[in-house]
């Protein structure tokens, strides 16, 4: 509704991204945290996303699920099923998946060549 007093704005374009066929790597050091966390059962999948957020702009989101709601991508890598949203997949084709074991505390690490710059932590990028 326009009341008439403001400059009348110009409709907003959303535009979607376009989904990429997503091609990623997963380390043997991450295969073998992930062989900890599935173990026999493979019905289960890692959900590889992306959120808005972070020191940078984007944050990684990696969550164990049975289902999913969202449109995703499934990949059979070494046995494991990993699901990619479609609507990261432009941000995400090409990504590593390594774990790195630290005293001050480990986990999954995603090396991205499609980050422009990525924070200190390494858990964000833009």
């Amino acid at each position: 509704m326009d009341c008439g007093t403001c400059e009348t704005a110009s409709p907003v374009l959303i535009q979607k991204p376009e989904v990429v066929e997503v091609n990623l790597t997963i380390t043997d050091n991450a295969q073998s945290m992930l062989e900890q966390a599935f173990g026999d059962d493979r019905s289960m999948a890692l959900l590889v996303g992306v959120l808005s957020g972070g020191c940078s702009g984007y944050m990684y989101d990696l969550q164990i699920v049975e289902t999913t709601d969202i449109d995703c991508q499934e990949l059979s890598i070494s046995g494991f099923r990993i699901l990619v949203p479609n609507s990261s997949s432009h941000l995400l084709n090409g990504i590593e998946i390594d774990y790195e074991d630290r005293l001050m505390g480990g986990g999954f690490k995603i090396n991205n060549p499609n980050a422009k710059s990525s924070c200190g932590c390494g858990e964000s990028f833009a």
